[in-house]
């Protein structure tokens, strides 16, 4: 049994439940781009806290999770995983996306899994806590939906990051959505 189960369709047009919608991110304060931006059309509310937080704490955020209420619906949280410094072009190489996806991920798994997470910096540790807090509900209520994170802008070949997923199983089940 595999920790991966995929969907077919978009992401964001799915019946109302409790999800995290994560995505992979750059520390630069930008969704600009694929799924990012549609995030940011959709929440722009949440867009203003990721962009907050990239301008106070940069790339101190690569290899976080951050979760962000959507301000706009209780049952959907942006899962950030703060991937790359910089999006578009200016995005790092394909093996320090997938080594900060890998971190990523074990800070997700800690956040699900305990009340407080402490990180290397204090002020982020509050910051990801206060949010944590305005979630409706238990964290743990929620599924953990994503695209093919790191594939599009990022050019990772999506059986790289698939195989970062896998390492999780047992511990995080995600669902996957393909177009």
């Amino acid at each position: 049994m595999s920790n991966i189960r995929y969907l077919k369709g978009n992401i964001l047009s799915t019946e109302n439940y409790k999800r995290v919608i994560i995505h992979s991110c750059n520390a630069n304060g930008a969704w600009g781009g694929g799924i990012a931006y549609q995030l940011a059309v959709k929440f722009p509310q949440a867009e203003e806290v990721y962009i907050d937080l990239c301008e106070r704490f940069g790339n101190k955020l690569l290899g976080k999770c951050v979760l962000i209420p959507s301000f706009k619906d209780k049952n959907i949280i942006i899962g950030c995983l703060f991937t790359s410094s910089f999006g578009g072009g200016s995005h790092g190489s394909g093996n320090s996306i997938l080594d900060y996806t890998e971190k990523s991920l074990n800070h997700l798994n800690d956040l699900l899994n305990s009340e407080f997470v402490s990180t290397d910096n204090a002020n982020l540790d509050k910051e990801i806590s206060k949010l944590k807090k305005m979630i409706d509900g238990n964290i743990n209520d929620f599924t953990l939906e994503m695209p093919k994170i790191n594939s599009g802008i990022f050019g990772v070949p999506w059986p790289q990051t698939e195989s970062i997923l896998k390492k999780f199983d047992g511990i995080i089940d995600f669902t996957v959505y393909e177009l």
